[in-house]
């Protein structure tokens, strides 16, 4: 009888506890809010974060897909042939392979010179651009560019371009027919997808290069080498580009390939001195024939046998001095595009673990204060479950389903807004100042939304579990009695006789209830805190980010224009910069692209790096200032320790490589010429990367890069020009007018763009500005209705006293704002700190963003977190003015 009676009871009892847990959820709404909007936020960024990086992956994968982008590239310094291109596609693992032409040109923009690529289609689509508008080229004189070119050309669908060959090669051969092009498609170039008018585009430095696409039947000798082969992988496609498995099967065709790379090296080689040899041979053999025929003896025909065995040893050295074939096979990983998604996408989901850690350490802060505070208030209710037999887990469902609903509730919300909304405004509205990727798919990954949830949902309530194990190890008498207020203590001030006998009664009463309530007193300060922190941060980034090209142009690179010309027109424009009255000085210099890896074997990135060799006798002094991190000056050398020719790197291609001062990098010029360089200096740079050589280190790794032997190949110019801002815009304007230009950039206007250019960060700012302002609201709220909360009897007892209603806010709220500054004035330095190992993480392709924080920056900070406080103030001035002084008063015995 006694255990059916046991049963029946427990089972009503279960009820009874399952509705008090859903009434404390009504009754203590504002405290589980706190707790849910935290939870919110803390999974919505981890959500959110991760899922912006997934989508960018994908989206790129998506487009590289569509254009059937190669897997494999390769060139070779002699070009290839159609055997080449066959052998590529009886390799094992090869799905296809296709032969493209392309040419280095100069085309008339607005009037200007500028410069292009043009590269023809090929039947196989492979690397096919992607189509925007109208069509892609079908005939011999069509042509398809990008909406970059349309947009600086002025030009439509329809109108006609030429171009001519800039005469960067040894040969300025017409690899394409003459005449006009119609315009006849507007396209996205698969290889470079860099917004051309966002950050990214305008940190890089490097000149502007558009993009032409024509048919194969514009190439005028069908029996010309092809410039480049890109090859697809069997199954590739199949894969996210960025997957283990990607870079394994393309790795693996890519040693496929390798197996028949020296016996194509030898066949190409050969047949090219064949090319030359042959019809030399078979001219000297005509001209034997002829010698004899001529009488023995005559002294003409010594003559001509001699000249003829002189002509035949040139063409014997001549062959001997051509250079072999030699192919560079590279991955995807070659394509700046490629890289810089990669980096930025693994840097968007570091953030996104970082971010949430913050918003889980207050969530348990706030759930700690409100679930002590409901123990604390339900200690009668408590003992009454205790005496009544229910055990410890029982009584304390009641909490852990608080806890538990609050964390679900703003879990869910956060995952919505993490895993939906945020995506779609960032990826669809952001992401596209950085990359002109047509589309991004919103890739929904509920493993980290989940995984959110749950995290949080462990933590919290097992805070409260512990909260609620200690008061239920107490007696049932004991929890049915009040529990005795704490006792007064001397506190340290006291101590303190001259700082004490000076302040007032309340000044006291503030003083001791601030260490009287320590808990609550660092949970304020560590809310503030992280509050204070966080804008400080924001700000600073913001700050850094648009004094980046300031501290560029003023502190390392302080040329005002930089010219780029052909080698062969090179000395005639530097006559008439210097008969220029507008020009103060001008430094002639060797500029191209290069491309820098590793030797150390740490990172197996390659970077793309622009190249400046500086004259013997001539010095950058005035142009640019190259120096360490920390102010040491540097000066390009001829060699290194290891005698190897040396080099001056800057600090982002360093940090990309993992290289230091002393290590050895490969260089690879723009003629695929690869050569040990000894790094002698790290450079402070900011927007870029450069490599900056002597004339004679140059020469000893790569030769004088002249076509004619004599001395080092000029091509640019770094000019000094008087007048303000406008008048040095104007003066680069004026050189871009003149035909010998292939590219005039402009420090003004760089600048000016760059400011234009870098909304991406104002909303950076303004999101953290928001999640800061959440912060401090939804902590100085909990805890300043918890503090109202628990005082309830002492605050009625001042109001009997005569207190009056501004001396009762005043009473209270001055501890609020007392410990708010504290927590501002250690969340400044905090900030400072955070935004450092905020930027250490933001790893943006060629920027190198050094924490700058004005005083503007902290003054703002500071300003908002004390508003955030005086806002939660007087919102909780309300709960002062309504509490019931007769009710408050009453013994609770």
């Amino acid at each position: 009888m006694t255990q059916s009676h046991s049963r029946t009871r427990r089972t009503g009892g279960h009820d009874a506890l399952w509705k008090d847990a859903w009434r404390a959820i009504a009754g203590n709404g504002k405290r589980f809010a706190a707790i849910a909007v935290i939870c919110a936020v803390g999974v919505m960024m981890m959500g959110a974060l991760s899922s912006i990086g997934n989508d960018l992956r994908a989206g790129l994968d998506d487009f590289f897909d569509d254009t059937s982008m190669h897997d494999i590239s390769i060139v070779s310094t002699l070009g290839f042939d159609d055997d080449d291109i066959n052998a590529l596609r009886t390799v094992d693992g090869v799905a296809d392979a296709a032969g493209l032409r392309s040419q280095s040109v100069t085309t008339k923009i607005d009037g200007h010179r500028a410069s292009a690529t043009v590269t023809t289609l090929d039947g196989r689509h492979i690397d096919e651009p992607y189509l925007t508008d109208g069509r892609l080229p079908s005939g011999s004189h069509e042509v398809a560019v990008t909406k970059q070119y349309l947009t600086a050309s002025g030009k439509h669908l329809g109108d006609a371009l030429s171009f001519s060959p800039d005469g960067s090669t040894s040969s300025d051969a017409d690899v394409f027919e003459d005449g006009d092009y119609t315009i006849v498609g507007t396209v996205i170039d698969p290889n470079d997808i860099v917004n051309p008018s966002g950050p990214l585009a305008l940190v890089s430095g490097a000149k502007t290069v558009y993009p032409l696409f024509v048919d194969g039947d514009a190439v005028s000798d069908t029996d010309a080498p092809y410039t480049s082969a890109v090859v697809t992988v069997k199954g590739a496609a199949a894969l996210n580009t960025y997957d283990d498995d990607y870079l394994t099967l393309v790795a693996d065709a890519q040693r496929n390939i390798e197996t028949i790379r020296a016996d194509r090296e030898r066949s190409r080689t050969d047949e090219v001195k064949d090319s030359v040899r042959k019809p030399a041979e078979e001219k000297l053999a005509e001209q034997r024939r002829l010698v004899e025929t001529m009488p023995d003896g005559l002294p003409m025909k010594a003559q001509a046998e001699g000249k003829l065995a002189e002509a035949q040893k040139k063409l014997d050295e001549k062959l001997a001095d051509m250079p072999s074939a030699k192919w560079i096979i590279r991955d995807r990983g070659a394509l700046t595009s490629y890289a810089d998604v990669k980096t930025e996408s693994e840097m968007i989901s570091r953030l996104g673990k970082l971010f949430p850690i913050l918003f889980l350490v207050i969530a348990l802060l706030v759930s700690l204060t409100a679930v002590t505070r409901m123990v604390e208030e339900d200690r009668q209710l408590i003992g009454t479950y205790k005496a009544l037999g229910y055990t410890r887990h029982e009584t304390m469902l009641k909490y852990l389903v608080y806890s538990a609903s609050a964390v679900l509730a703003g879990g869910v919300l956060g995952d919505l807004i993490g895993l939906l909304g945020l995506p779609f405004v960032f990826t669809k509205r952001m992401l596209h100042l950085l990359y002109v990727i047509p589309t991004y798919p919103l890739i929904i990954d509920w493993t980290i939304g989940i995984g959110g949830i749950l995290l949080f949902l462990v933590l919290v309530t097992g805070s409260a579990m512990i909260v609620c194990t200690g008061s239920l190890r107490l007696e049932p008498a004991e929890l049915m009695r009040p529990k005795a207020p704490k006792a007064g203590r001397t506190i340290m001030l006291q101590r303190i006789g001259f700082v004490w006998n000076h302040l007032s009664f309340l000044g006291k009463v503030t003083a001791r209830n601030l260490f009287r309530y320590k808990s609550r007193a660092f949970m304020v300060i560590i809310g503030v805190l992280g509050c204070t922190a966080l804008m400080t941060a924001g700000f600073g980034m913001g700050n850094s980010a648009l004094t980046l090209m300031p501290r560029q142009f003023s502190e390392v690179a302080t040329y005002d224009v930089m010219a780029v010309t052909k080698p062969a027109d090179h000395d005639t424009v530097q006559k008439r910069l210097d008969e220029d009255s507008r020009v103060r000085s001008t430094l002639p210099l060797h500029v191209e692209s290069a491309t820098m890896s590793s030797q150390n074997g740490a990172s197996n990135e390659k970077l793309t790096v622009q190249l400046m060799v500086v004259p013997d006798g001539e010095s950058l002094d005035g142009y640019l200032d190259l120096h360490t991190a920390d102010g040491e000056s540097l000066s390009p050398k001829d060699s290194g320790d290891s005698g190897e020719p040396a080099a001056i790197v800057t600090v982002n291609a360093a940090q990309t490589l993992s290289v230091r001062n002393g290590d050895s990098v490969d260089l690879t010029d723009s003629l695929m010429d690869e050569a040990g360089i000894a790094v002698t200096g790290v450079a402070q740079y900011y927007t870029g990367n450069i490599v900056v050589m002597t004339e004679h280190a140059y020469e000893k790794a790569f030769g004088d890069g002249s076509s004619d032997g004599d001395g080092l190949s000029l091509n640019a110019d770094l000019i000094r020009v008087d007048g303000d801002d406008d008048a040095q815009i104007g003066f680069a304007d004026d050189l871009a007018g003149q035909d010998e230009y292939l590219s005039v950039t402009s420090v003004a206007r760089q600048q000016r763009d760059f400011s234009r250019s870098f909304m991406i960060f104002f909303v950076m700012i303004g999101f953290i500005v928001v999640m800061a302002a959440i912060l401090a609201v939804v902590v100085l709220y909990t805890l300043a209705s918890t503090n109202i909360s628990e005082r309830e009897r002492e605050l009625a007892t001042i109001k009997v006293l005569g207190f009056r209603r501004k001396e009762v806010h005043g009473y209270v709220n001055k501890e609020i704002l007392l410990l708010s500054v504290l927590g501002i004035a250690v969340g400044l330095p905090s900030g400072r700190a955070l935004l450092g190992f905020l930027l250490a993480q933001l790893d943006l392709p060629g920027m190198n963003i050094v924490p700058n924080v004005a005083w503007y920056c902290y003054a703002a900070a500071a300003v908002l977190a004390l508003l955030f406080t005086l806002l939660v103030s007087r919102a909780t001035n309300k709960s002062l003015d309504r509490i019931d002084m007769v009710g408050a008063l009453k013994s609770p015995e």
